[in-house]
């Protein structure tokens, strides 16, 4: 299956476009929405929404420092804080299309009212791919992997949709998928050393 979502993703970006460079240097900010399922919480199902901050900075031409920060509220009292830092590193596929590859630091926070709290630290890995349909429309897919010690692990396909009004300002969508939580976000990017 991810044989074929690279597949049509590489044959999306080979059609002829503008060309259009992609930005590694942007924060970003955004609202979310995650659904969760009873096998995560062993018997019923949740949702929550919350906020979402991250930014990617470019160290040299191919590396970069990518950071990621949400807090997302649940029913029943329950919050969730969970940050990010890792180090990644993207080459060219086409004139207009990135592959990119980062590892990653994470840690995540539950706390539940009258429960008190527990956290997992652990680590991250993602693989993916960006690319510019003409001047200013992005598209990326990304498989993630998260293994936060006993807290457990996951695997997670994502997407992400964002146009570009200007070279320092987009607005986009994104999702992410696994076995047991589903996630949806809107959010406002902005771009800067251009």
């Amino acid at each position: 299956m991810l044989r074929k979502i690279l597949g049509i993703t590489l044959v999306l970006f080979s059609v002829p476009a503008f060309a259009a460079d992609l930005s590694y240097n942007y924060f970003q900010l955004g609202y979310q929405s995650v659904d969760l399922d009873d096998d995560f919480l062993s018997g019923f199902d949740t949702d929550g929404d919350g906020f979402a901050l991250g930014g990617s900075f470019e160290i040299n031409e191919s590396w970069f420092i990518g950071v990621d920060y949400s807090s997302v509220d649940f029913d029943f009292g329950i919050d969730l804080d969970q940050y990010s830092i890792g180090a990644g590193w993207h080459t060219e596929l086409t004139d207009n299309a990135d592959f990119y590859a980062m590892v990653s630091y994470v840690s995540a926070e539950v706390s539940a009212s009258g429960f008190g709290d527990a956290d997992e630290d652990g680590i991250g890995a993602k693989i993916g791919v960006r690319g510019m349909i003409g001047e200013q429309f992005e598209l990326g897919g990304s498989l993630s992997y998260v293994d936060l010690g006993d807290a457990g692990d996951g695997t997670a396909i994502g997407g992400h949709a964002i146009y570009n009004f200007t070279p320092n300002v987009g607005a986009g969508v994104t999702i992410e998928l696994d076995d047991d939580v589903t996630a949806y976000g809107v959010g406002v990017r902005l771009y800067f050393g251009n």
